[in-house]
């Protein structure tokens, strides 16, 4: 096979990678449109149950006797499927110091492969925004015996660590920290069918529940923000890839005209010959 013809193979083969790059980021961008969508309401239903808890605890604070946590329950998302770059790698690396004597829970398979030390439990993460919904079931049903506690311990602390647009973000979740009330205040307290205690823990679980799925959507957001600029950096070198195989493809092609000419002269100074 000539020179000129393995470069066009070459260029024919990268040509094809470099289309389906250019489907699997047009995906990506319909992707983070959709989750963007997803993660409006989950914030709007997030904003609800944190005002309520502002509500409840202004008005029934006396009732609440929160031991002081016992143990730490911390909990790792990271990525599902690949081509989002080092994102595993700088989540690992910012849990230096942090894991010593914590339970790790770990949401993603990219992130469970890469992970060497022991950990409690790993689950499948989301890849796409619909299967947020499905993660979120599996995840609260590995936390919960994981931060079951005793009256006389107390209730484990629970964090999450992953990535976000402001780089890595560790989110303490338990204990609930205190909500900020903003608003006019108000004439009467609320009213209440359960006891301030079991009104308590059932608004707990709420706010852990609607606080982890928007750390699922936040995290896939930036996950899929970074596949795309991992598809457009590969796009780009591609591009490179293929005007430089262009050059030579061209150079091997002007050679190989220049070799049949002087094929072709010498064949003529030897048919004159006597």
């Amino acid at each position: 096979m000539s020179k000129r013809r393995e470069l066009e193979n070459h260029i024919d083969s990268l040509a094809d990678i470099g289309e389906l790059l250019g489907a699997m980021k047009n995906l990506a961008l319909v992707e983070s449109r959709r989750i963007n969508t997803f993660i409006d309401a989950q914030r709007a239903a997030a904003s609800i149950v944190e005002h309520t808890l502002a509500d409840f605890i202004a008005d029934y604070s006396a009732h609440i006797v929160s031991a002081p946590p016992h143990g730490e329950v911390l909990c790792l998302i990271g990525s599902e499927r690949g081509f989002c770059g080092d994102l595993n790698q700088r989540l690992i690396a910012a849990t230096e110091g942090m894991t010593k004597g914590a339970q790790i829970v770990l949401v993603g398979s990219r992130l469970a492969d890469a992970w060497t030390r022991d950990f409690a439990a790993s689950i499948p993460g989301a890849g796409f925004a619909d299967e947020v919904q499905n993660v979120l079931a599996n995840l609260v049903a590995t936390l919960t015996p994981l931060l079951q506690g005793s009256r006389q311990l107390g209730l484990p602390a629970l964090s999450l660590l992953y990535l976000g647009d402001a780089g890595v973000i560790h989110h303490a979740l338990l204990p609930a920290p205190a909500p900020r009330r903003g608003g006019p205040q108000r004439s009467h307290a609320l009213q209440l069918n359960l006891s301030p205690q079991a009104f308590h823990a059932g608004l707990i679980d709420q706010f852990l529940e609607t606080a982890l799925s928007g750390a699922l959507y936040d995290a896939l957001l930036h996950e899929n923000q970074l596949r795309l600029e991992h598809m457009e950096q590969a796009g780009h070198r591609i591009d490179e890839q293929l005007e430089d195989l262009g050059r030579r493809s061209n150079r091997a092609r002007q050679e190989e005209i220049t070799e049949e000419i002087e094929i072709i002269l010498l064949s003529s100074l030897g048919s004159r010959e006597p």
